[in-house]
């Protein structure tokens, strides 16, 4: 479970980092999460954004799983502190919407 600060208090967001060996799988697990709390607050599914690292390379944010929610809550990836240590993976933010998955 990680939490997300926002301007209506704390969101628990049903994604466990350890649960995942890989980078993929771990930023896919918070893309699905992700999308299912858009939908869940009366969004759509589209507002949250899966990049490969081929398309993250593309976009010029590094070659990284990157999960980008622009319509989320505001500033939500700054507080997100997202890693498996013994997989040796992190999340961090490019901007104050997205994470980037990497090593």
């Amino acid at each position: 479970m990680i939490i997300l600060i926002s301007e209506v208090g704390q969101i628990e967001v049903d994604f466990e980092p350890n649960d995942y060996a890989t980078k993929s799988g771990a930023a896919r697990a918070l893309h699905k999460a992700l999308t299912n709390l858009e939908v869940a607050i009366g969004g759509c599914a589209s507002e949250v954004i899966l990049q490969t690292p081929e398309q993250s390379e593309e976009y010029g944010t590094g070659k990284n799983w990157r999960v980008i929610w622009e319509g989320g809550f505001y500033e939500w990836a700054l507080g997100v502190d997202i890693s498996n240590s013994k997989a040796g993976w992190y999340a961090e933010p490019h901007y104050s919407f997205d994470l980037c998955f990497t090593d």
